[in-house]
């Protein structure tokens, strides 16, 4: 399996240098960019977690358990450095592009490997296109590209049966990491099952061989004794808890309700490919070489990226697409090498050299829109984040005051979806509804969630209470019951005293305690603390 390295020469390690320092050139201002919404969700749950309560019964999370296991081994690294996950996350989109290169010389030749780690590099970790986060794709697609690389090495002979097992647990951590992962990795179990039926015509291995039903059978069993063992490891503490009935609850009940509101459909998916053709339009010319030049095995892949699209369900989320990005790295770099044959033909030069000139253009169209991000100093990349809605700059300002204010036995409440504000000051939320959206997205599940945070809210009453004020934060929308946001009213006014608010101003914004009541409209999060009154039941 290794023998591919071992041809690599002096230009081509130099190349993959090259792939790292890009790597870090695309990262090195935005490590310790202070956390997203997403982030603060995976390092909450994460911190409960290392405390000894479970995800999903005490923190109501979306995704499945293997991102909490990251940010939870991430922090146990570093317990007090907050970018950790980010750190991380960088060094598996380089695994990635690594595997992906070494996927590309099993399938085409080693003359494409260079090309697709150079074009996945900037398409996983560019910051332009919100892909600067710790989030979950970005850690779903190594697994997901190891499940693959796995089949190449086996197709090309370079593995045994012991490959379907190493696919099947690669293949369970990539779902368990996020669910769309699985119409891919479907796809590939199928191509994979019908090259082993007509092993002759489809795999590159010795022609001879025969079909035999058991040898099939027992590929299988090997698959899902993989998956198996790699599901039960990452669902243990939840079939122990609860038999997994909150993770189910969190993760498939209300996301196929979720599922269907306005974050995903045909407006997302145009938003999001409109935003990708203005940054990257050359990466949607080139696959249509393929086409006019169409050769065996490219369409496989070419059916795996179509796949990949749909698995993002159309979302309107950027982060949904990353698990696109391998796959359409691959194809792009194919297609250059298509055009610099022609073109080498016709100029009479050596398709090496082309190839490297068409990879260096291509490459350097990908990372222009991403240049005025790269070369700004951190505070600035963090201002300029934070100028798209995202609170979170004043997320750690409010958290230190919070901490002061309370302390660690004590509940509190973050009424918003900026759970990041809880990791940061290490306080447990009243309720396990640290995000709010599953409480105000239209859904069949939203009064009953309701009913639940406010007889929380009741039974544990927080010693201070953040009120985050941008509608982001909220995602109230026509439809949403009113019952919590009327409660939660009622409960500041008659129970809670103001302390004091993070104002936006002309450099960014400042913590101001006492907050005057002119000040409360250009608040965004408002901080408030119990008065000495007894618990009043609404």
């Amino acid at each position: 399996m290794l023998a591919p390295l071992r041809a690599v020469g002096p230009a081509a390690w130099l190349g993959v240098l090259g792939v790292c320092a890009l790597c870090a050139a695309l990262r090195w201002n935005s490590l310790d960019a202070p956390l997203v919404r997403d982030e603060g969700e995976y390092a909450y749950a994460a911190q409960i977690l290392r405390s000894g309560q479970l995800p999903y019964e005490h923190a109501f999370l979306q995704k499945p358990p293997m991102i909490v296991y990251t940010y939870a081994a991430a922090h146990a690294l570093a317990p007090r450095t907050f970018w950790v996950p980010r750190v991380l996350a960088g060094l598996f989109g380089a695994l990635a592009a690594g595997l992906l290169g070494w996927i590309a010389c099993l399938e085409f030749g080693p003359g494409l490997a260079l090309p697709a780690m150079w074009l996945v590099t900037p398409m996983l970790l560019g910051p332009g296109l919100e892909q600067f986060t710790a989030n979950t794709e970005m850690f779903l697609v190594l697994p997901l590209l190891g499940a693959f690389a796995v089949y190449a090495a086996s197709r090309h002979g370079r593995a045994g049966a012991g490959a379907w097992f190493l696919a099947g647990l690669l293949a369970a951590v990539a779902f368990w990491y996020k669910y769309i992962a699985l119409p891919v990795l479907a796809l590939l179990f199928v191509v994979w099952t019908i090259e082993e039926v007509w092993r002759p015509r489809f795999a590159l291995q010795a022609p001879g061989s025969k079909f035999h039903p058991s040898r099939l059978i027992r590929r299988w069993l090997l698959l899902a004794l993989g998956a198996g063992l790699a599901s039960l490891a990452a669902l243990a503490p939840f079939l122990i808890g609860d038999g997994c009935r909150r993770l189910w609850e969190c993760t498939v009940t209300f996301n196929r309700f979720y599922r269907a509101s306005a974050t995903f459909g045909w407006s997302g998916l145009l938003a999001c490919a409109h935003l990708f053709w203005v940054q990257w339009w050359i990466l949607f010319l080139l696959p249509a070489v393929l086409v006019f030049r169409p050769r065996p095995r490219p369409w496989f892949w070419i059916a795996v990226f179509l796949t990949a699209w749909v698995s993002t369900g159309a979302s309107v989320f950027g982060q949904y697409y990353l698990l696109v990005m391998p796959f359409w790295a691959l194809l792009a770099a194919l297609a250059i090498r298509e055009l610099a044959s022609l073109a080498a033909a016709g100029l009479r030069l050596p398709p090496q050299w082309v190839r490297l000139v068409f990879t260096a253009a291509v490459v350097l169209v990908v990372c222009v829109p991403d240049l005025p991000w790269i070369t700004c100093t951190r505070q600035e990349f963090a201002a300029g984040k934070a100028a798209g809605g995202n609170a979170f700059i004043e997320s750690q300002a409010v958290a230190r005051r919070l901490a002061e204010l309370t302390a660690p036995g004590d509940p509190v409440f973050v009424a918003g979806s900026e759970p990041q504000i809880l990791f940061y000051a290490n306080r447990l939320s009243s309720t396990r509804f640290v995000i709010l959206y599953p409480l105000l997205i239209p859904t069949p599940l939203a009064p009953r969630f309701q009913a639940e945070a406010m007889r929380d809210l009741e039974r544990r009453p927080p010693a201070a209470i953040v009120l985050a004020q941008s509608p982001l934060s909220w995602l109230a929308q026509k439809g949403s019951p009113p019952g919590f946001l009327q409660f939660l009213d009622k409960l500041l006014a008659q129970d809670y005293e103001r302390v004091g608010a993070w104002v936006a101003d002309a450099r960014g914004g400042r913590w101001e305690e006492p907050l005057p009541d002119q000040d409360r409209a250009d608040a965004s999060l408002v901080l408030f603390r119990r008065k000495a009154l007894p618990t009043r039941h609404y």
